[in-house]
């Protein structure tokens, strides 16, 4: 190993020596060279770029609320000597300021093309040709009024995966929101609404963003609120229903044995452990008419709205009836 790595080494020297490595090195050096004056006549010759220039607005008092928010970006395209791009576009990012105070009158907040063009050359440089520009100008109306809070009333399609349950109505955690507008337009909205939240198959419970509806000329803060859709597993339970009689004629009465009946149903977990479940199983004393023998046909009945899918396990009980 050590007589590879020594010689090696003597190969690298005679290498160095040789009239051929000293030609490449030149070689190299006058590329480098070259490439180096390419670049600045290049970056000094004029040039087209776009750019995604973001906007900002200084000064804006704490009372000032913007019914439509003010743009974050706009996309610009300007023409000027390479160093110049490359100093005011790529060697930082893109930002036009705007005061406030010297654009906002009277609830209204305007900026003309001048004013735009001139905030960009103050950004890129006097010397730079502005090409294009999306944002042409600017009107922004605000207000210094106090907001309007309303409720928040939310719009569900949800369904839950087999075996689970939606086991309540979905609740926003932001339970109101507040109303800005000119003037008092606001004042006579009552409450507002989520965007339709669609989703199904769901099998737990979890909190989604959903945007509020917008409404025309009136700014929402937030303009979106977090909901929690509750979901649970379902799970078996068996008990008992009492046995009612329907359609019983005055005067009679029927005695019914038994007069409780079992039945298997499924609940939320968070229900299993109640004892107050009031379960309902049902008799037509029509039915005397239509059978024969002494027993009625059972029909399941009335049960709590988080009984799901009850089954009786009889289908019938013994009658008398009592005149």
């Amino acid at each position: 190993m050590g007589r590879r790595l020594h010689k090696l080494k003597e190969n690298w020297r005679s290498i160095r020596k040789s009239a051929w490595f000293h030609d490449v090195l030149v070689y190299a050096a006058f590329v480098v060279v070259a490439g180096v004056f390419w670049i600045i006549i290049a970056l000094n010759d004029n040039v087209t770029r776009t750019f995604r220039v973001a906007v900002r607005m200084e000064n804006v008092p704490d009372s000032v609320t913007f019914i439509s928010d003010p743009p974050a970006y706009m996309s610009v395209t300007v023409r000027d000597k390479g160093t110049n791009i490359l100093r005011s576009g790529f060697m930082k990012h893109p930002t036009v300021h705007f005061n406030f105070k010297d654009y906002a009158s009277k609830g209204l907040f305007r900026l003309s093309h001048n004013d735009i063009t001139a905030a960009l050359k103050n950004s890129f440089g006097s010397g730079v040709q502005v090409s294009s520009v999306s944002l042409d100008s600017l009107r922004l109306f605000y207000t210094t009024e106090r907001g309007h809070r309303v409720p928040v009333i939310v719009k569900v399609d949800v369904s839950a995966a087999s075996g689970y349950i939606i086991s309540g109505l979905p609740v926003p955690k932001e339970r109101s929101v507040l109303l800005y507008s000119l003037g008092n337009a606001a004042d006579s909205i009552r409450h507002v609404y989520t965007e339709v939240f669609t989703r199904s198959d769901l099998s737990a419970t979890g909190t989604y963003r959903v945007a509020l509806r917008p409404i025309a000329n009136v700014k929402i803060v937030p303009d979106a609120v977090d909901i929690e859709i509750p979901v649970e597993p379902l799970v078996r339970k068996e008990g008992f229903a009492t046995v009612e009689a329907l359609n019983v004629p005055s005067g009679q009465s029927l005695l019914l044995f038994p007069n409780r009946v079992p039945v298997e149903y499924y609940l939320p977990m968070s229900q299993f452990s109640r004892d107050d479940i009031e379960l309902e199983a049902t008799v037509d004393y029509y039915d005397i008419l239509r059978t024969t023998g002494s027993r009625l046909p059972l029909s399941m009945g009335s049960s709590p709205d988080f009984v799901i899918k009850p089954v009786l396990k009889a289908d019938s009980v013994e009658y008398t009836v009592v005149k």
